[in-house]
């Protein structure tokens, strides 16, 4: 799980500006979210995110759906929007694990190879 002492500096103006365009924006759901998430990848990578930076922002992303968005979302809406997260921000799989509403784990599957 991300700890601020894990991150330098500008991971964590990385993640300051996910929070506050993640916070801005109006109730997601499977259409404001598909231009969300493509919208703050271009983002973040225009403010300097790296292809190293994404599991970090990624993984604080979803702990902002699992753990933030309370009754606001339903668990369907919410498993939309993590497969939203993963085809249109991280470009990746990935498996969540939760328990009482907190993220426990995030598993990445394996980077797409590149020949």
């Amino acid at each position: 799980m991300i700890t601020r002492k894990n991150l330098n500096d500008r991971q964590r103006r990385l993640l300051g500006l996910l929070t506050t365009s993640f916070e801005r924006q109006p109730t997601l759901n499977k259409t404001t979210g598909v231009v969300f998430y493509h919208q703050l990848r271009a983002d973040v990578v225009a403010a300097g995110a790296t292809d190293g930076d994404f599991e970090c922002l990624t993984e604080h992303l979803i702990g902002l759906i699992v753990e933030h968005t309370g009754s606001l979302l339903t668990s369907d809406a919410k498993k939309a929007q993590l497969d939203l997260i993963s085809s249109h921000f991280a470009f990746r799989d990935f498996g969540v694990r939760v328990a009482a509403s907190v993220l426990v784990a995030v598993d990445f599957a394996d980077p797409p190879t590149t020949h």
